[in-house]
């Protein structure tokens, strides 16, 4: 058996304007460092065999940020990147709902092949998110493995280690900084924590 914790990434300011991040590299506010810390204090107790973060700013740093000490290598990979968002990178959704009126009605319909031009739909972030999964448990299926990535992306790989159908990406929300955990079997996974976010005392 394996287990593997799951975290997004910290606070950035473009999360606390409502801005769309996508691949844009954007770093952690001071607030998302503070999240970070608090993570890692939360993981301090737990000995990982391996850890994985998506390449862009704001993921890396809070991983280095948890990892901080540890024996395990940081592995950093495009892979784990959030969904593109196209031409919706770096506005609000007011701003795209004012530029994009027929984009962004398109973007409220549950539609798996919606994208907005330039980005990536939610089966093509599945898929890619599917094979990574598929990855780490052939190559760790005994390891306690960390994950830092994105809010989108983390949905679309925990919909792949429970077996779900693509459209339950739509029934998770994650935070800032949120934990999960899912013990792997060769045959299952099943999911012991979810979205918690306990370890950040009042800092959302």
């Amino acid at each position: 058996m394996g287990s593997i914790f799951i975290a997004r990434h910290g606070e950035t300011v473009w999360n606390l304007e409502g801005r769309i991040q996508g691949h844009s590299d954007i770093s952690l506010s001071d607030k998302g460092k503070q999240q970070a810390q608090a993570l890692a204090r939360r993981l301090s107790d737990v000995s990982f065999g391996a850890a994985y973060c998506s390449d862009l700013s704001r993921t890396t740093e809070t991983a280095q940020i948890v990892m901080e000490g540890r024996s395990a290598p940081l592995q950093r990979t495009a892979e784990l990147r959030e969904y593109s968002k196209g031409v919706f990178e770096g506005m609000t959704e007011p701003e795209y709902k004012t530029k994009y009126p027929e984009l962004h009605q398109a973007s409220l319909v549950n539609d798996l092949d919606f994208a907005p031009p330039g980005g990536e739909t939610i089966r093509q972030a599945s898929a890619r998110m599917g094979a990574f999964i598929s990855e780490i448990q052939q190559r760790h299926p005994d390891d306690t493995t960390l994950i830092v990535g994105h809010g989108g992306s983390l949905r679309a790989a925990i919909v792949a280690l429970l077996s779900l159908p693509l459209e339950a990406n739509w029934k998770f929300a994650m935070g800032n900084c949120a934990l999960s955990v899912i013990a792997t079997y060769p045959n299952n996974a099943v999911l012991h924590l979810y979205n918690d976010t306990s370890h950040l005392n009042g800092w959302g």
